[in-house]
């Protein structure tokens, strides 16, 4: 039995090694398609998936963006949109055109093309009245009906920032022409602690008693030209105060109180700035660098003159019609007008006694 097995086991080794090769390359053939597609599709699938995978880790592995803590800073406030925020530019030149006024959101108070320009117009000075510093009364332009009135002011005594002196007074006439600059000498005793020089403008120079007049000789001057005459002015009682001066309230034309311009300050209640309105409603920047007593006043007067006619409204709803007295060509000062009351007085009594 023994033999017989053991052929039998050779002659089917020898039937499975006949037909080994050709079943192996068939079965080779036969595997190697299938496998092949197989190791494609998930070459493809594992590609993206590794894709996707190493993206998610990567973003994973992203440090968190680090917010930074708000800031203790105080922000500046902006303006309310109904005004509108003016576009800061870089290099603006003093009385060039800014591009704030288009991007009012509300309609501006100007009315016309027309008016803006002559608006602009006046604050430019013209060659035929050219401004001369310090010169006193002008010798070229007249004051007629309509003048704007600005002062500059020193900070003086232990207290600069609270206690202020005039340095300087400047009047222009309806058309921006200056009328009258001159700077003001301080009163005896009086010491200049703060002379606000990045504001003001005012330097020791300006105030030396060769080159300012006394604050008498000043004020009697003014007080002939703004006799009989309407006043424009931006906070104009600030400026009356210190010149010790009175002005008819049905005379006075105060940008700073006028309805409409008080509509562009940023909080209810408070005062519009000159270089706000004249920023928005002319669209020209002023005060960009020290301040121009002569400058500002020709900005209050073309403010005044876009809006001439609502000004006029307004104080005839207040005060009625104001009949416009003739100005004098020359005004008392109060020394003379207090002398001339007490010799009224004399001969009065005079009269009663007899």
């Amino acid at each position: 039995m023994a033999p017989e097995l053991s052929s039998n086991w050779k002659r089917l080794q020898a039937q499975l090694q006949a037909s080994k090769p050709a079943t192996s390359s068939k079965s080779q053939t036969s595997t190697e398609e299938p496998t092949s597609l197989k190791r494609k599709r998930s070459f493809k699938s594992n590609d993206r998936s590794t894709s996707v995978s190493r993206q998610y880790l990567n973003e994973a592995k992203k440090p968190a963006p680090h917010k930074s803590p708000a800031s203790r800073k105080r922000q500046k406030m902006e303006e309310p949109a109904s005004v509108g925020a003016s576009i800061k530019q870089h290099n603006v030149k003093t009385l060039t055109r800014s591009v704030s006024t288009p991007q009012l959101k509300r309609t501006p108070l100007i009315t016309s093309e027309k008016d803006a320009a002559v608006a602009d117009d006046i604050l430019t000075p013209h060659p035929d009245f050219p401004d001369i510093e310090n010169e006193g009364v002008s010798e070229t332009a007249l004051p007629g009906k309509y003048v704007a009135l600005d002062c500059e002011m020193v900070g003086v005594g232990p207290e600069p920032n609270r206690d202020s002196a005039l340095a300087r007074v400047s009047l222009v006439n309806y058309h921006g022409h200056q009328v009258y600059d001159s700077y003001v000498q301080m009163p005896p005793k009086v010491e200049v602690t703060d002379y606000r020089t990045a504001v003001s403008g005012i330097e020791p120079k300006h105030l030396r008693k060769d080159v300012a007049r006394t604050f008498e000789e000043v004020r009697s001057d003014l007080k002939i030209l703004l006799g009989g005459r309407i006043l424009v002015g931006h906070a104009v009682k600030n400026d009356l105060d210190v010149l010790i001066l009175k002005h008819d309230k049905r005379l006075i034309r105060d940008t700073s109180k006028f309805s409409k311009f008080r509509q562009l300050a940023t909080k209810a209640g408070w005062t519009p700035g000159l270089k706000m309105l004249t920023q928005k409603l002319l669209g020209v920047e002023i005060q960009t660098g020290a301040h121009s007593s002569v400058e500002d006043a020709r900005a209050t007067m073309a403010l005044f003159r876009l809006e001439k006619d609502e000004f006029e409204k307004e104080i005839r709803q207040k005060y009625g019609n104001v009949r416009m007295l003739a100005a004098a060509p020359e005004a008392e000062a109060d020394g003379e007008a207090e002398e001339k009351k007490k010799r009224n007085r004399k001969k009065s009594k005079k009269k009663k006694k007899h």
